[in-house]
C-alpha cells in the first residue's frame, strides 16, 4: 500500500510540474505572438501615406523606388534596431536586478546610462571645440567608452573586500549624480547649436539606427543572451541570497562582476546608437517576474520578448500621436515606466 501511494504521489508531482512548464511555455508563446503583432504595426505606421497593403507589396517585391526607400532604409532598420535595443536593455535590467537582488536596480541605477550620455556630450560639444569633425560613429564610440569607464569604477568598488550588493547600488547612484553634473558643466559652456545637438542626442531615437549598427547590436545581443542563459542556474541560486549561493559553491563576486560587465556592454552599445531609452530595463523584468516567476530558464526569454515589445510599441505610438512629428521613444517609455517605478517603490517599502 505505501508503495502504491508513493507512485501516485510521484505521478501527481510529475503532472503538476508538467502543468507548471506548460503555463510558462504558453506565456512565452503569447509574448512571441505579441512581438510579431508589434513588429507588423511598427513596420506599417509612420508619417507617410503608405497603406499596409503597399507595405506588404514592397516586402514581396514591389519595385516602387520611393516605397522601397521608406521600408528598407527607414522603417526596417528602425524595427530591427528597436527589437534588439529593447532586448539589450531588458536583459541588462534583469541581470542587474538579480545580481544585486534589488527590484529597483537598472542600468540607470549604477550610472551606466548617464555615463553614456556624458560621453556623447563630450563628442558633440568638446570635440567640435577642438576642431574634431563631428560624426555619428565618433559620438557612439565616445559614449561607449564612457560607459565602460563607469563600469570599471563600479567593478573596482565591487571587488573591495568590504563591498556588498548595497555598496554597489550606492556607488552606482553616486556615479550617476557625478556624470549628470559633468554633463551640466559641459552644456553650460556650449553655444546654442552645440547644446541643441547634445540635448537632441540624449532623446531616445531609433531613427539613428542603420544596418551597420544593427549588425553590432545583433552580435552583442546574441553573445550576451547565450552567456546569461548558460548561467541561468547560478542566477536562480543568487536569487535566494548571497549566503545560499555561496553555500552552493557559486563565486558570487565573480558572477556579480560578470553581470555588471554584460549590462554595461549592452547598455553602452544601445545608448551609443540610439540615445537614452529609459525604464525599459526596469519595466520588462518587473512585468515578466510578476507574470511568469523568477525562474531564469523562462524569465530570460520572457524579459527579452517583453523588452522588444515595449520599445516597438512605444516607438509606434511615438510616430502616430502627433504625426507627422515623431516623439522621442525614450519619453514614451518613461511615461509608462515612471508609474511602475513608483508602484514598486511604494509596495516594497
Amino acid at each position: 500500500m505505501p508503495i502504491v501511494m508513493a507512485k501516485e504521489t510521484d505521478i501527481d508531482i510529475k503532472r503538476t510540474y508538467q502543468q507548471y512548464i506548460r503555463k510558462k511555455k504558453t506565456f512565452l508563446f503569447f509574448l512571441l505572438l505579441l512581438l510579431v503583432i508589434c513588429s507588423i504595426i511598427s513596420l506599417h505606421v509612420g508619417s507617410s501615406k503608405m497603406t499596409a497593403v503597399e507595405s506588404f507589396a514592397v516586402l514581396l517585391g514591389n519595385e516602387n523606388a520611393t516605397l522601397r526607400e521608406i521600408i528598407f532604409q527607414i522603417r526596417l532598420p528602425r524595427l530591427l534596431g528597436g527589437l534588439l535595443i529593447g532586448m539589450n536593455l531588458a536583459l541588462s535590467g534583469l541581470i542587474i536586478q538579480s545580481s544585486l537582488n534589488n527590484p529597483l536596480a537598472s542600468p540607470t541605477t549604477i550610472g551606466i546610462s548617464s555615463a553614456s550620455a556624458a560621453g556623447a556630450n563630450v563628442a558633440l560639444i568638446l570635440f567640435s571645440r577642438w576642431g574634431i569633425e563631428r560624426n555619428l560613429w565618433l559620438t557612439a564610440l565616445s559614449s561607449f567608452l564612457m560607459a565602460m569607464a563607469c563600469m570599471s569604477l563600479v567593478l573596482l568598488i565591487s571587488n573591495l573586500r568590504t563591498a556588498n550588493k548595497t555598496t554597489v547600488v550606492l556607488a552606482g547612484t553616486a556615479f550617476h549624480a557625478l556624470f549628470l553634473a559633468f554633463i551640466t558643466i559641459i552644456q553650460y559652456f556650449a553655444d546654442d547649436t552645440e547644446l541643441a545637438s547634445a540635448v537632441a542626442w540624449t532623446f531616445g531615437d531609433l531613427g539613428r539606427v542603420h544596418f551597420d549598427e544593427i549588425v553590432i547590436l545583433a552580435v552583442v545581443t546574441a553573445l550576451s543572451v547565450l552567456c546569461m542563459y548558460a548561467l541561468r542556474w547560478q542566477m536562480n541560486a543568487l536569487d535566494m541570497g548571497e549566503q545560499s549561493a555561496h553555500s552552493l559553491g557559486i563565486p558570487v563576486r565573480h558572477l556579480r562582476n560578470l553581470c555588471i560587465l554584460i549590462a554595461a556592454l549592452n547598455t553602452g552599445v544601445s545608448v551609443a546608437f540610439a540615445g537614452i531609452i529609459g525604464f525599459v530595463g526596469l519595466l520588462a523584468p518587473q512585468m515578466t517576474k510578476r507574470l511568469i516567476g523568477e525562474d531564469k530558464r523562462f524569465m530570460i526569454p520572457a524579459a527579452l520578448l517583453s523588452g522588444a515589445c515595449i520599445v516597438l510599441a512605444s516607438d509606434a505610438l511615438a510616430r502616430v500621436v502627433v504625426a507627422p512629428l515623431v516623439l522621442p521613444v525614450g519619453a514614451v517609455t518613461s511615461l509608462f515606466g515612471a508609474p511602475l517605478f513608483l508602484y514598486v517603490l511604494l509596495k516594497g517599502r
